[in-house]
């Protein structure tokens, strides 16, 4: 029996915070989440009227993506603006840069093009705090708040590590009905969201694709998963992330097919402005030599 072990590349860490198992959480922001420019798809009609109006959005309004993570050191927001389609004409989403952003008055430092950030040094973000953001675009008032939710505890997974045959890993055949199952405590009957990251399994089998897979907010205290999802052997992390509602209504719709009227629960801008927490486990693929 062997293990593959292949060093972890950490995202994000949250300072001196680790679970049962001494696993560092870590924050791996979903892909589908990231890509918030889908909620600013603007697909325009013929109408000349219908066009400029939609033309005065892509020039006035914003699109902020920031998430906000219990436990971390680090405040940041990116900016940018709508991608327009106008006819025959494609109008490719551009980072906003030099504008002055604040988090509960505190001014946030341009890192990168339309990359905004502020360090905390010894504070961390903390559960139950309100953090409010505020910035003026093309003289408008652009503002938002969040609320930082309590730390996912109690995570537990079972069973903790499972061996597989050479036949099964490779062909993908395998008849094993085992069941992974996941839990944790959900006082408040929140939203929560399981994400498995396989960057640590082998490449070697078939499935070489797969190495980063995210659930849909469940409002729940379990997941229960199978054998058939961990299809090639090494280390696996598991994530649970706590989420707020607008992270929640934003995920359905950017799943939707729904483009043309984006969610926002910012005034006078599109995209997210949220917070959530997590804590994760580590879930072991053996291979048998068998």
């Amino acid at each position: 029996m062997r293990e593959y072990n292949i060093l972890y590349k950490l995202f994000f860490n949250r300072k001196g915070a680790k679970n049962a198992k001494g696993i560092n959480n870590q924050l791996l922001i979903p892909y589908s989440l990231r890509s918030l420019r889908l909620c600013g798809y603007l697909f325009l009609l013929t109408s000349c009227g219908e066009e400029l109006m939609q033309q005065e959005i892509h020039t006035t309004t914003p699109i902020v993506e920031s998430y906000l993570v219990e436990g971390t050191t680090n405040l940041s927001v990116k900016l940018y603006s709508m991608e327009v389609y106008l006819g025959e004409e494609y109008i490719l989403s551009q980072p906003i840069a030099g504008l002055s952003l604040k988090i509960n008055d505190k001014e946030l430092t341009e890192i990168g093009t339309g990359i905004y950030s502020l360090a905390l040094e010894e504070d961390t973000i903390r559960a139950g705090q309100e953090y409010n953001l505020q910035f003026e675009y093309n003289g408008k008032a652009v503002k938002a708040s969040t609320f930082i939710p309590q730390p996912v505890t109690g995570l537990k997974i079972e069973p903790e590590s499972i061996t597989r045959t050479s036949f099964s890993y490779y062909w993908g055949m395998d008849s094993d009905t085992t069941q992974i199952f996941l839990s944790w405590d959900n006082p408040d009957n929140g939203f929560y969201q399981v994400y498995i990251d396989a960057s640590n399994a082998s490449s070697s089998g078939f499935d070489t694709n797969f190495r980063k897979r995210v659930m849909q907010p469940i409002q729940a205290s379990s997941y229960t998963t199978s054998l058939r999802e961990f299809r090639t052997a090494g280390i696996y992390f598991i994530y649970v992330y706590k989420v707020n509602k607008e992270y929640v209504e934003l995920y359905e719709r950017v799943s939707s097919t729904d483009l043309a009227n984006p969610v926002s629960f910012i005034d006078n801008a599109l995209g997210i402005f949220t917070s959530m927490s997590v804590a994760g486990v580590r879930f072991t693929v053996y291979e048998s030599e068998e």
